[in-house]
């Protein structure tokens, strides 16, 4: 019967179906977000006169985790958009655990959107306001960067969608589905506490500009992907979906410190903490599944996990002394979005 009705929905639709979120008023999505990036030092030369040294004090291992939770609430739709949305922060939390040799420190990042409903309208003239309705108000730079539409649109492709298609995916389209544009003001990144240092074992909270800890060269990333439809019709608990294979990179040149600036603010704070860096490097690679709806018209789950891997290379000279600096951090990253109706009008 499942399939049958699978087989239906795509017979009534010659030639192939257009994927797209439908806005109605009153609709509600739930979405529930989590990642995760651990990384760690797997290299650590230090050259000084062409004799190398030992690098005292050992790597350094990292683990950045973000959750969320939002719903969002169509307000007012035109021509198929949505032009007023209300979205509820239900939950946002995010957590760092860092260690150096013997010591080890977990952060708690305030989040500051975490039980704020936003009011997201965007006008005839494509400009979006955003403004709290619900909580306290966050800074206006928070309120940067919301849109009323599904972060997961820009995965979709355009017009007629055909098995086995394939396209290219828009960068700000990538960074928008990984809320990679969104995560300063929901995760900003904690500060060191008083008289710097790791410390040992202890815990911090607080806030700064750049979002996502560790995570922040996702951010300043530019990435690329493809994204191939590999079927209209497989069924999950009952619903048919399209199902869309993602690859997605960002690899380049990470920009120098500021010389004299805050050790919380610099992108390559991982590699090398407290050096001046002459060239950083990244790369980065996630690769999974995007599940939507056929009928319902909405996004059903992503799921991605691949790898990250930071380089630094620096060298110096001082006193008639050359130092050479090479560090390699790698890591595993994932990331997961789970998506559920909530309308009383919901549809299958």
């Amino acid at each position: 019967m499942k399939i049958l009705t699978a087989s239906l929905i795509l017979a009534t639709i010659p030639g192939g179906t257009a994927l797209s979120t439908e806005y109605k008023a009153d609709r509600a999505l739930r979405m529930e977000i989590e990642s995760t990036l651990k990384m760690e030092t797997t290299t650590m030369d230090i050259v000084r006169d062409g004799e190398p040294m030992d690098a005292h004090g050992g790597g350094m291992s990292s683990e950045t985790t973000h959750k969320e939770v939002h719903v969002d609430k169509v307000v007012e739709a035109k021509d198929g958009k949505p032009t007023k949305v209300h979205r509820t922060f239900e939950k946002v939390s995010g957590k760092m655990s860092r260690s150096m040799g013997d010591n080890s420190n977990d952060s708690e990042i305030d989040c500051p959107l975490d039980g704020v409903t936003l009011e997201i309208k965007r006008d005839a003239d494509g400009k979006v306001q955003a403004a709290a309705v619900e909580g306290k108000a966050p800074d206006a730079k928070l309120l940067e960067n919301h849109v009323p539409d599904n972060f997961l649109d820009g995965l979709l492709p355009e017009g007629d969608a055909k098995a086995d298609m394939s396209w290219d995916l828009d960068p700000e389209a990538i960074k928008r589905a990984l809320r990679l544009d969104v995560t300063p003001a929901l995760y900003p990144r904690p500060e060191r506490p008083e008289g710097g240092g790791e410390g040992g074992g202890g815990r911090r909270r607080g806030g700064g500009r750049m979002g996502g800890g560790d995570a922040a060269f996702m951010q300043m990333a530019e990435w690329k992907g493809k994204a191939k439809l590999v079927a209209l019709d497989k069924d999950v608990d009952g619903v048919a979906c399209a199902v869309i294979e993602l690859k997605l990179e960002a690899s380049g040149d990470l920009p120098e410190p500021e010389m004299g600036g805050r050790r919380g603010d610099r992108a390559f704070e991982p590699a090398f903490p407290g050096f001046s860096a002459a060239k950083n490097t990244y790369d980065a690679n996630l690769e999974g599944k995007f599940l939507f709806a056929v009928k319902a018209r909405r996004p059903v789950s992503l799921e991605l996990e691949g790898t990250a891997k930071l380089e630094t290379t620096r060298e110096t000279t001082r006193d008639d002394h050359t130092m050479k600096f090479h560090v390699v951090v790698e890591g595993n990253a994932t990331y997961k979005v789970a998506v559920s109706e909530e309308s009383a009008k919901a549809e299958k």
